[in-house]
């Protein structure tokens, strides 16, 4: 019954936050955050009735719809960074390449590892292809603020909430994830409380900080995060011509 009440605040959390974003000047400006919290909610509407009423089938719909959720919820991180670099094509164009290598090889890994799996099974796989997957997204988002933090780059109310949010999410994925995947049934007994608890929590910060638009403000001094890109880019440049130079001699001798 407890599981049920917390089910249902965070679904009514989870309807505020989307039918504020549509009243307000929200949805435009975090598209990809407002796709991946509209795909957890549909998920958590339907899993409500199958719960009850075909129990015996919750697990694998549970498994099969949260490695997707998963997938979407990388797109957040995306968006963090393509907004708060905004002001900095260069490095904004590294960092983009870089999440695109990360991601493409974090899912091609999880796909070729469930593909030679002889007994893929919902639930054992799954929670280890999630878990991995909810590291990476945890360490670039550890990427972010220490790069924001070292650059003193600003990020505005909305973009400090969703980032802190998610960061508490994931930091619970992970620890559930672990401990579920070592201690198994009678872990998930307890965490079937800890973790919706640890959603609303996440959902409450959501609704404190992305409650209404704020933009980003400007920076009280240029960041040198520009300069130190191109610098990078032309040191990078220099390396790999004198590389070429050097093969092009090398066969030619």
């Amino acid at each position: 019954m407890f599981s049920t009440i917390l089910w249902l605040i965070s679904l009514a959390l989870e309807s505020a936050l989307l039918l504020r974003a549509l009243r307000g000047d929200l949805l435009k400006q975090y598209h990809l955050f407002y796709l991946y919290l509209s795909c957890v909610f549909l998920r958590d509407l339907s899993l409500l009735p199958i719960y009850y009423f075909w129990p015996n089938f919750y697990s694998v719909a549970y498994w099969y719809s949260q490695l997707f959720h998963v997938v979407v919820g990388c797109g957040v991180v995306w968006e963090v960074y393509k907004l708060a670099l905004a002001r900095y094509p260069g490095a904004a164009r590294m960092a983009r390449n870089v999440l695109l290598f990360i991601f493409i090889f974090s899912i091609s890994r999880i796909l070729v590892k469930a593909w030679n799996s002889a007994n893929w099974i919902p639930g054992k796989t799954t929670l280890e292809q999630e878990r991995d997957l909810r590291i990476v997204q945890m360490a670039l988002l550890i990427g972010l603020l220490a790069l924001f933090a070292y650059y003193a780059i600003p990020l505005g109310r909305n973009l400090k909430g969703i980032i802190y949010g998610f960061s508490v999410f994931l930091g619970t994925s992970v620890i559930d994830l672990t401990l579920r995947d070592y201690l198994g049934d009678s872990f998930q007994q307890l965490w079937q409380y800890i973790q919706p608890l640890a959603y609303i929590l996440v959902l409450a910060i959501w609704c404190g900080t992305v409650w209404s638009y704020a933009s980003i403000p400007e920076p009280e001094m240029e960041p040198s995060l520009e300069t130190d890109y191109q610098s990078l880019a032309d040191a990078t440049r220099q390396q790999l011509s004198s590389a070429r130079t050097y093969l092009s001699r090398t066969m030619k001798t």
